[in-house]
């Protein structure tokens, strides 16, 4: 096949690696971090018939065993694959794991030369024009969407036939229940990508897991509840900051800190507009939401915040850990973080926990899953869209290789498989009579470290971040404070899931530069100078706007109005 080069592609100069969900910045608190268990089980399998499971886990992939094949492959074919996190090893002689896919999938997994996950997107563009993709790759498609713009229309990856996906019901809902699919698929008329969401269970998790923990006891003393609007947080960051919540007589104590400007605009979606992408007005015209007018009112009451004294005077350029140093330290009564429960409960026992020994954080802690304009109003958060990672095939992919590998993904879907990344029944995990799932452990009371044990678990992982599992109230996943991690972020996810603010997707699979330079015009700074600034929030917003305009904002409409009518967003 005759190859277009893009000479971007070979000019440009190396960039850094963005960040992907699920990366390094994620507290390890879950039970993969344990030591490794006793003997290994050789009877043992993912998921046996051991019992029922409750009904939060056993909505997703009731036909599983139907749709997946399971044993009775004449081969196993070797596939190079790089997935989305660190390195995997294969070794079915010392793996039991690896062993198991083998046998019962037919595939013997081996991991490429280059990690290109872990590496500069430029490392993966060159692979691309060269013909070296892996066969199974992992892309963050939307920090570098022209693995979508340039990788499709340039057929350096494979569309996955329709054929292929009737077979397997699972992956085909996961794919139609996935916005960035359906819009891709739009453009390109196919699907060329396996979503890897947050949780592969669409239910849980519908809005961003953004959240800002408080302190309950301070509330509690101060007769003050949790806040719901704007007004309300204010007056608690205020109570915080003058009243003495701890009690100590001394003036040690302000209102909020945290991850920065960058996760707080997720919480202007209380306007009902997406602060941080694309939006369309009802008359179906274009405009980035850091733009919009109603953001001014939110603005006032965080610079109210700040002239009192209520915020982290470094709160514009802090970074996330220094954020929850200090609310650990108890000098801070809120901190803005992620809040699913994975960070619910690294927060609780890794931080604060920590930091507070001899007590139980939940005693302590709360969260504000999103906020209200005004009272009366639903709280709200921006819709999740996607995860940012894809697993994509390169263009040489037989069509055996992608249906052995879409059986074994349809698989890890399964009611049976969604285990397989907590090991073996009966060896790692194990049901009770109810049908709850909990964790094995050893003498010292630790569970299994995938990582150690099944060197090659990461290919387990190809379906979600799994945060299903970390969410399932039925489900041992943590550690320790795992019945009240569960809790809390069910609680959350009542509130987030009410009424999502849902961004447009088609423009982040833009790689114009006339709409990325506005995308990444610095709002974030912008609104912190906003905040610690002295001439009226409206006059400060109004030239932030302007000098936006002058930067080429209204080009960036313009280009995304004329991608919209030839894509049909």
């Amino acid at each position: 096949m005759k190859r277009k080069l893009i000479s971007t592609l070979l000019a440009m100069s190396m960039v850094l690696g963005m960040a992907a969900c699920g990366n390094n910045d994620e507290p390890a608190s879950n039970s993969a971090d344990g030591s490794a268990s006793e003997e290994e089980s050789q009877e043992s399998t993912p998921a046996d018939d051991g019992g029922e499971e409750s009904q939060s886990a056993e909505d997703e992939g009731e036909d599983a065993e139907e749709s997946a094949q399971k044993g009775g492959f004449e081969d196993v074919i070797t596939i190079v694959a790089d997935s989305d996190g660190d390195p995997f090893s294969w070794d079915p002689t010392s793996d039991k794991m690896a062993k198991y896919i083998e046998e019962n999938f037919g595939i013997a997994f081996q991991q490429s030369e280059t990690n290109y996950y872990n590496n500069d997107f430029s490392v993966l563009q060159l692979a691309a024009t060269d013909g070296a993709l892996p066969k199974v790759f992992a892309a963050d498609i939307l920090y570098y969407p022209e693995e979508i713009t340039q990788f499709i229309p340039e057929e350096f990856v494979a569309e996955i036939p329709e054929s292929l996906l009737e077979k397997y019901p699972l992956t085909k809902a996961l794919l139609e229940n996935d916005a960035v699919s359906q819009t891709v698929r739009g453009m390109y008329d196919g699907y060329y990508f396996l979503p890897k969401p947050d949780s592969a269970d669409p239910n849980i998790y519908k809005a961003e897991r953004k959240g800002i923990f408080i302190r309950t006891d301070w509330l509690e003393k101060l007769n003050l509840e949790v806040p719901t609007t704007w007004e309300e947080f204010y007056n608690v960051a205020h109570a915080f900051t003058h009243d003495d919540p701890d009690g100590n007589g001394v003036d040690d104590t302000f209102g909020l800190t945290g991850d920065g400007m960058g996760t707080l605009r997720y919480f202007f979606s209380s306007t009902g507009i997406s602060n941080r992408y694309w939006n369309r007005d009802a008359d179906g015209n274009w405009f980035f939401g850091a733009m919009d007018d109603s953001n001014i009112e939110i603005l006032e009451w965080l610079r109210k915040m700040y002239e009192d004294g209520s915020i982290d005077p470094d709160f514009g350029g802090i970074k996330w850990e220094d954020g929850l140093k200090t609310f650990s330290s108890n000098r801070a009564g809120m901190c803005l973080r992620n809040a699913g429960a994975d960070w619910i409960n690294g927060v609780a026992v890794k931080y604060y926990g920590a930091a507070n020994e001899g007590i139980n954080p939940f005693d302590r802690l709360g969260l504000i899953p999103a906020l209200a304009l005004k009272d009366g109003d639903t709280p709200r958060m921006d819709g999740y869209t996607s995860c940012m990672v894809a697993t994509m095939f390169s263009e040489d992919i037989t069509e055996e290789e992608m249906d052995r590998f879409l059986n074994f993904y349809e698989y890890l879907l399964s009611d049976e498989g969604k285990y397989m990344r907590m090991g073996f029944e009966g060896e790692d995990w194990e049901r009770d009579a109810d049908g709850n799932i909990k964790l094995i452990r050893d003498e010292n009371g630790n569970s299994t470290a995938m990582s150690v044990k099944y060197p090659c678990s990461t290919v387990t992982h190809w379906p979600s971040w799994g945060f299903e599992l970390a969410a399932y109230e039925n489900v041992e996943y943590f550690d320790e404070y795992n019945d009240e991690t569960k809790a809390l972020n069910a609680e959350a996810c009542a509130i987030r899931n009410q009424d999502p603010v849902w961004p447009e997707i088609g423009p982040m699979l833009i790689d114009d530069t006339v709409v990325t330079d506005i995308t990444s015009f610095a709002f974030g700074s912008e609104y912190w100078q906003i905040i610690t600034g002295t001439e009226p929030v409206a006059d400060m917003f109004a030239d932030m706007k302007q000098r936006a305009i002058d930067s080429g904002y209204n080009d960036a409409v313009e280009a995304i109005a004329q991608y919209a009518q030839q894509y049909g967003w």
